[in-house]
């Protein structure tokens, strides 16, 4: 009988993590200086992440599967989801045309659609992808003390505690600057995974966005219909707007 795409990926997930866990205490036991192969395997592991961020298509990708991974959907709903989402509702030809000179211009999908169309059909291409991005996660927290001096060099080496200190009980504003800055190309140039850069930038801040906080978004952006205006990125212009304006009236009177 044939498995399901779901049951089938998370045992080869469980079997895949398994073996790189193995191999690496296995290459850290039979090692003579064992703190320098531990930054070896982290700046290996570290630069797998990256590489798989590169493509504008697996990151896209990425972050659809880790998010509704994370909140704990089957693993066969989430490659659904992505093959309707990204394959199967995607034609080729788009749904209007642009006129041009009075003229009708048929319009086709770029060529960088089609190549994500391609691959959210490739069940086999994802789930090897998928495999390999959730399991280099998994390892960080199965192996903590590899990657316990990366939390701690965010928070020391002299640096000065920077806190998020606009309402608490509204983290929401946190997410949507964060989410502001990283699709105007201000992080990364806009590429990785959105909310993993959300929850790394959480921890700089000090602030604890809770279990639930890419649900709260995606309701806050439903709720403002027409609305997409978030009320954070208007107090910034205003606060700015207000900075400014002392600075040219603190210059008038010292003339």
């Amino acid at each position: 009988m044939k498995k399901d795409i779901g049951a089938l990926f998370d045992e080869l997930l469980i079997r895949y993590t398994k073996t790189v866990e193995q191999n690496i205490k296995s290459r850290i036991k039979k090692a003579r200086d064992k703190e320098d192969v531990k930054k070896q395997i982290k700046s290996e592991l570290n630069l797998l992440i990256r590489y798989m961020q590169i493509d504008k298509n697996e990151a896209k990708l990425s972050e659809v599967f880790v998010e509704w991974y994370k909140r704990g959907e089957e693993t066969g709903k989430i490659f659904a989801h992505i093959r309707k989402v990204f394959g199967e509702d995607v034609e080729d030809i788009l749904p209007f045309k642009r006129k041009e000179n009075g003229k009708s211009i048929t319009l086709y999908i770029s060529e960088e659609d089609k190549a994500l169309k391609q691959l959210a059909l490739n069940d086999s291409k994802l789930m090897k992808f998928f495999i390999r991005y959730i399991a280099n996660l998994d390892i960080r927290k199965r192996l903590p003390d590899l990657f316990s001096e990366e939390k701690q060099d965010i928070k020391t080496k002299n640096n000065p505690v920077v806190k998020w200190t606009s309402s608490k009980d509204n983290k929401n504003e946190f997410v949507q600057l964060i989410y502001g800055l990283y699709q105007a190309g201000f992080i990364n140039e806009g590429k990785g995974e959105i909310t993993k850069i959300t929850e790394a930038l959480a921890e700089v801040f000090d602030i604890s966005l809770g279990k639930n906080w890419q649900s709260n978004h995606s309701a806050s952006v439903h709720r403002g219909n027409n609305d997409r205006q978030a009320s954070v990125f208007h107090k910034i212009q205003e606060a700015y707007k207000q900075y400014t304006e002392s600075l040219i009236e603190h210059k008038k009177k010292i003339k």
